[in-house]
């Protein structure tokens, strides 16, 4: 069983393309569908649905996937192991959410770089749900996200750690200065919310929802930074991690506002799905990244 075959049948079964995963591995699509078709001889089982353009894992191709990550994920390692971080190349292709953009990376590239300066390192910034779905497709190796906890069956976390979401408000907001707002007096009141598939405006709007309570959401945003920066000038009111406000609301330019009846926690997550196999490259940029989280998000 060679494990050429294997690693093309993990990127098939990421992909769930024949042609993507020949284009992505440098093979043509012939090759491709004969070494599938070697590995389904030696295992003795078909691994793969085929019916029409649809590629589907059967349920011999869905037992065989731990085993096949763990192979080449050992003999990536085995190829790797006498080589320093220094000599190690290629490219890792990560994601993160714009909120942690600014937080984590300046510190994570300039570290890691510094630990493997001959790897090349893809950056996309993104929507959760579109860094997940590019996770799934095999686009990214890894992403940083804020999200519900995800299912352990699909995605593997690598690190994770909840942080609280809060209403800020302008000083010169009328809610400011009180010591605690109900849910109901939001009611009419002007929000800036982040887009539909940010998960904790999703929770938030769920649970306004279930009190019936109908928000003035003049505006929707990918941004967080563009969202605290409109609150900092203006008497609106916008829902936002913790850690993308906290030096605003250190330096005054903010206020954080108390609702008994509202407490929101997300977890920030360091994730891979759960076929990716991990290389040193990208089991080195995970553990950069977590020491870089792990710091900020305790300071804050």
């Amino acid at each position: 069983m060679e494990i050429r075959n294997l690693n093309t049948f993990l990127r098939v079964a990421a992909l769930q393309n024949f042609t993507q995963a020949s284009r992505e591995l440098g093979y043509s699509q012939s090759n491709v569908s004969a070494q599938i078709q070697q590995l389904e001889r030696e295992v003795g089982a078909p691994l793969f649905n085929r019916i029409g353009r649809s590629v589907s894992l059967t349920q011999y191709g869905e037992e065989l996937l731990p085993y096949a990550q763990q192979i080449v994920s050992t003999s990536f390692r085995m190829e790797n192991f006498l080589k320093s971080d220094e000599a190690l190349g290629g490219t890792v292709r990560i994601g993160i959410v714009e909120s942690l953009f600014e937080l984590l990376m300046e510190d994570t590239l300039i570290k890691y770089h510094q630990r493997f300066p001959r790897v090349k390192v893809e950056l996309t910034v993104d929507a959760t749900a579109t860094l997940k779905d590019s996770l799934q497709h095999g686009i990214l190796d890894a992403a940083c996200l804020i999200d519900d906890p995800l299912s352990q069956t699909e995605w593997r976390c690598w690190h994770t750690v909840d942080v609280p979401v809060v209403i800020i408000a302008n000083p010169s907001h009328s809610f400011s200065d009180r010591h605690e707002i109900q849910l109901e007096e939001f009611t009419g009141q002007e929000f800036i919310l982040m887009e539909e598939s940010a998960p904790y405006s999703v929770n938030f709007q769920r649970i306004i929802a279930g009190h019936h309570i109908e928000l003035k959401s003049f505006l929707k945003l990918q941004s967080t930074d563009m969202a605290r920066r409109l609150v900092e000038r203006e008497p609106f009111l916008s829902l936002l991690p913790l850690y993308a406000v906290q030096s605003a609301v250190e330096q005054g330019h903010i206020k954080i506002l108390r609702i008994p009846e509202l407490t929101q926690m997300q977890a920030v997550q360091v994730v891979l799905h759960i076929n990716k196999v991990v290389t040193p490259q990208i089991e080195g940029f995970m553990e950069e990244l977590r020491t870089v989280l792990q710091r900020a998000i305790k300071l804050t």
